[in-house]
């Protein structure tokens, strides 16, 4: 083998390693509705264990990109890809969750959680294998005494913690959260950042998360979108060198400090321009 054929061949190897490593592509996406143009030809890539924050001003297109993702809605042109092929609506291996909870209210705590696992895709499993489940996340989410609870009787970290369980009780590949901390006194929401951080790294998803937030975005992701005023954009991508293993001590360091007021000088900029089109 000559040494330009070995090369093409190494060229292909990588070709094949970074094409297996995309989970999610956006590409050339473009969507309006009606007059308004909401999302202008954007393109990136989420590749397989990535954490992305999209982060920008309200109503500049972040969550219309996320229901592209979700299948709710569909662009006017380019493609979401997933796993290279075009999204044609939801699926199994999408959990989303909302800044609204998204629980049923008439379904106690552990028949919420049990939900998905009741859908015609799980029918296979049994229910010994569902309980387990079950138990495993209530468990994990400190609902285990509150199991027969309704919803409404429920605080609102706890409402999270339950929408979280549901979410990843169903094993989706991807989880799609939009604003999902926006209602939570500080606390709780610091609380819920812990708790999913510990979830992520022990069941190894993808995930997309839109916030308003420089720090939650900061705290939780590895990759940082920065989403310009209507039509959306990306104006800006910030990988965040901190790892896997995050603490609240993180916060009060100089590299986070900085990040987070770079990030929040770019978003400041985007609300100023998403301001000016009211």
């Amino acid at each position: 083998m000559s040494v330009s054929q070995r090369s093409s061949g190494v060229a292909e190897d990588v070709k094949r390693v970074a094409a297996a490593e995309t989970k999610v592509r956006f590409q050339n996406v473009s969507k309006s509705y009606g007059s308004i143009e909401v999302v202008r030809d954007v393109s990136f890539d989420i590749n397989e264990g990535d954490f992305i924050a999209l982060v920008g001003p309200s109503g500049c297109g972040k969550t219309t990109m996320m229901n592209m993702l979700a299948g709710f809605t569909k662009p006017d042109s380019g493609a979401v890809l997933l796993e290279g092929r075009p999204v044609e609506g939801p699926g199994p291996d999408r959990g989303v969750m909302f800044q609204d909870y998204g629980v049923f209210p008439w379904l106690t705590v552990e028949k919420n959680i049990r939900f998905g696992l009741d859908l015609a895709v799980k029918r296979g499993m049994s229910k010994p294998e569902k309980t387990e489940i079950v138990e495993r996340y209530m468990a994990q989410m400190r609902l285990t005494e509150f199991r027969k609870a309704w919803p409404k009787n429920l605080s609102g970290g706890m409402k999270q913690r339950l929408a979280l369980a549901r979410a990843y009780a169903a094993n989706p590949h991807f989880l799609l959260m939009d604003e999902p901390f926006g209602a939570l006194d500080a606390q709780t929401r610091s609380d819920m950042h812990d708790l999913l951080l510990e979830m992520m790294q022990a069941e190894r998803k993808t995930a997309l998360l839109i916030t308003h937030s420089a720090e939650e975005a900061i705290y939780l992701a590895n990759r940082i979108f920065v989403i310009s005023a209507r039509p959306s954009r990306v104006v800006e991508e910030l990988t965040i060198p901190f790892g896997e293993k995050r603490d609240r001590d993180l916060l009060d360091t100089p590299e986070f400090i900085e990040r987070r007021r770079h990030l929040r000088d770019i978003v400041m900029k985007q609300y100023a321009d998403q301001q000016a089109l009211r």
